[in-house]
């Protein structure tokens, strides 16, 4: 019996190191291929603890896809520019639009050519694609057009699942949106890093976690919401809707949690190790502002997950606890 071939771009990223992980339990026998760029190199930790069989530049993967996305069984397309404060659309399109559209005609032209019924391919979308939120947080395909992202990355996003949809490709496709994921495996993304690994460097430096006063009327500071979710079960459901599904679907809690339920969840974490913590309010950086966004909150009434995969508000609060004391111990592991 043939291995099976599993190809992973952006697999040194949060969610692409945290995927092989995963792999390397549940598929033992499988061939894993990890596309990376090699721009960071903060990223080297993270194969301390991964089975890779074959490591690949973006370059060699470019000149090579064809015979890979040829051979392999399934694709997890993770691998992008994740800034959503990046603002050269030259560098979004060839990046995250460009470089995806073209591995996803790369992917259905070999999927029809072979017949290949069990060849899957998963594209990481984003929650950036609903800008402010007032055409809702659907995921259903009749609202797509109709979205309006904030910033450049969002739309380097949006359009792809727009091309997705316009080509006839989602039923052979699946794209996640995911929503504010964190994990332990965020030291290379810098002021990208979620509050988990930033609230808890901002702790152990000054004593205290900042957030951004709110310039909008309807939410207080510290009142601003997002759907936020650990990378652990993101990924369960990701896995799961990999083998039953296709199409656009949002990745998230379901849940709105506020700024300051997640800074207070990490304080009181660490407060036992660390004395006189603050929760600090600071003015918004200019260019952030309308550009942020405000509310968040996956509707995931597509998705239909069985009962133990449903996320819960009180469990990605307990991941966050957890995560949070695993990253201050690496800190002073001299990990970080």
């Amino acid at each position: 019996m043939s291995r099976k071939i599993i190809l992973v771009t952006g697999g040194l990223g949060l969610i692409g190191s945290t995927l092989i992980s995963k792999l390397n339990d549940s598929e033992k026998e499988a061939y894993i291929i990890c596309v990376e760029s090699f721009e960071n190199n903060e990223k080297w930790r993270y194969l301390q603890n991964l089975i890779i069989d074959e490591l690949i530049s973006v370059e060699e993967f470019k000149e090579k896809r064809i015979e890979i996305v040829e051979k392999s069984d399934y694709i997890f397309h993770l691998g992008a520019c994740s800034s959503t404060t990046e603002d050269s659309w030259k560098y979004l399109y060839h990046k995250n639009y460009r470089f995806t559209i073209d591995l996803i005609d790369l992917f259905i032209k070999s999927k029809r050519r072979n017949l290949n019924k069990s060849k899957k391919i998963v594209i990481a979308s984003s929650a950036s694609t609903y800008g402010d939120g007032n055409n809702g947080f659907r995921d259903d395909y009749e609202e797509l057009e109709n979205l309006k992202p904030l910033n450049p990355y969002g739309i380097s996003k949006h359009l792809v699942d727009i091309y997705l949809k316009r080509k006839g490709y989602l039923s052979e496709v699946l794209s996640v949106k995911f929503f504010n994921i964190f994990g332990v495996n965020e030291y290379h993304k810098k002021n990208m890093r979620s509050i988990a690994h930033w609230g808890v460097e901002s702790i152990i430096k000054n004593k205290e976690i900042k957030l951004f006063k709110s310039l909008n009327p309807q939410y207080a500071d510290g009142k601003q919401v997002r759907d936020f979710l650990d990378v652990d079960t993101a990924l369960n459901i990701m896995l799961y809707l990999n083998k039953h599904s296709s199409g656009i679907h949002n990745i998230g809690c379901g849940e709105a949690i506020t700024w300051d339920e997640m800074a207070y969840t990490i304080l009181n974490q660490l407060k036992s190790k660390e004395n006189n913590l603050n929760l600090v309010y600071v003015d918004m950086p200019k260019h952030l502002i309308g550009k942020y966004q405000y509310y968040t909150k996956a509707e995931m009434t597509r998705s239909t997950l069985p009962e133990e995969l449903i996320p819960k508000k009180e469990n990605v609060l307990n991941k966050l606890a957890k995560y949070s004391l695993e990253i201050y111990e690496d800190y002073y592991s001299n990990l970080i």
